[in-house]
């Protein structure tokens, strides 16, 4: 396998504490380990789609962004309940837009995004049947979210990053489609005459997390891929990790530090293999 599933996002914070706070607040993650330098976040699962937080105190502050401003922009989570994610998001210091409800596929999706510490846009969809892989709600009819389900870029060239990420890193094009007019509109706050495209890129097998590709047609962006906080990094699983940056930087990559490359819309790159 070239790449796999998302392992874990990589969050930079300028305030360590506070956003340990509005994540286990706003989406119940509990905190898997801690110390001065960062803290890793994720469902009782443990080892996929986790949310490692870490410490940038001397980052120069930054406006929030906007949705589709390009860069590393969203992270996704799955919700029993709409409503009272929105409440606790709201209630740990984020701001949640319209839930609105579209057709998806045969059936329908309910959805939100809201802004939450960071930076970072959040999209959570209401989990229901037929939702993709998630251990964390699978293994508790109780709990209300899953572990995260998603990570999303929003590159200037939407369909140099589909060849990126699928000619050289192996995913799958799961969904790719264009949205516009209402509710996308109320959904995420473009303007009504906006549109935007998505593509769902997923690992051989469907694991979780994916990655999805998302631009905007029609809207104002700046270019923010250089913001030193918020979603700076995704480590995915990979079984061939020496092969799979070869091809990646063949296709374009920069290498960083170490093992890290630089894709598409900024976002590091980090390879690791899987746990046996």
């Amino acid at each position: 396998m070239p790449l796999g599933a998302v392992i874990e996002a990589v969050v930079a914070t300028r305030d360590l504490g506070a956003s340990i706070d509005f994540h286990t607040r706003a989406f119940g993650l509990d905190v898997l380990h801690r110390d001065a330098g960062g803290a890793l976040l994720g469902g009782p699962d443990g080892t996929t789609g986790l949310l490692r937080l870490v410490a940038a105190p001397d980052a120069p502050e930054s406006p929030d962004p906007r949705v589709w401003d390009i860069g590393p922009r969203l992270l996704g989570i799955y919700s029993r309940d709409l409503e009272r994610t929105a409440a606790a998001i709201d209630a740990a210091g984020g701001r949640s837009r319209e839930r609105v409800t579209y057709p998806y596929g045969a059936a329908t999706l309910s959805e939100f995004v809201a802004l939450g510490a960071d930076g970072i846009w959040w999209t959570i969809p209401r989990a229901a049947a037929g939702h993709r892989p998630s251990p964390a709600l699978e293994g508790d009819a109780g709990r209300l979210h899953g572990e995260l389900h998603t990570a999303v870029i929003v590159p200037a060239d939407h369909d140099a990053a589909v060849e990126f990420f699928t000619a050289a890193g192996g995913l799958e094009i799961l969904f790719s489609g264009e949205m516009s007019g209402d509710p996308f509109d109320r959904m995420t706050g473009i303007p009504a005459d906006a549109s935007l495209r998505l593509t769902f890129l997923v690992s051989p097998g469907h694991t979780p997390a994916r990655l999805e590709i998302m631009t905007f047609a029609g809207v104002d962006a700046e270019d923010l891929t250089d913001r030193p906080l918020g979603l700076r990094r995704l480590v995915f699983a990979s079984d061939t990790p020496d092969e799979t940056r070869a091809a990646l930087l063949k296709a374009g990559a920069t290498a960083l530090d170490g093992s890290t490359l630089r894709g598409p819309a900024g976002i590091e790159l980090e390879l690791r293999p899987e746990a046996p």
